[in-house]
């Protein structure tokens, strides 16, 4: 993006139903080349324990020290009422993927998560 100022961050924000269409591998790869960019993708739900393990591995094999750092992955989770609201079970709300020398300070609680981007970063892989 030539337009796009050195210290921004670009965000993606993907719903469920952008991702349907999608394969398994066709999801990790446009994650990894989305987060490889500096980018933070947001996705509405998350992905699929195999999907997730895919992209863990997918990353681990392209970390280049100079340029790409690997990703951090941060979920937020909510509680559903099962029937007659004797139990709860959690489901995912949104996952946020993003560089991992971006994402600096994450304070996670079971509703709530904060983060701050580190766009001054020299090492950070940004646009």
């Amino acid at each position: 993006m030539d337009d796009v100022n050195i210290n921004a961050l670009k965000m993606d924000f993907l719903s469920s139903d952008a991702l349907t269409s999608h394969t398994s591998m066709e999801k990790v790869s446009m994650i990894v080349d989305k987060v490889k960019n500096g980018d933070l993708v947001v996705i509405e739900g998350g992905l699929a324990p195999e999907e997730e393990a895919e992209l863990i591995e997918t990353t681990m094999r392209e970390i280049d020290v100079e340029n790409f750092m690997g990703i951090d992955i941060y979920t937020l989770e909510k509680d559903e009422k099962s029937f007659f609201g004797l139990s709860k079970r959690k489901t995912i709300g949104i996952t946020i993927i993003g560089p991992a020398n971006v994402m600096k300070t994450v304070k996670k609680r079971s509703n709530f998560l904060s983060m701050i981007a580190n766009l001054g970063d020299a090492d950070a892989s940004m646009h």
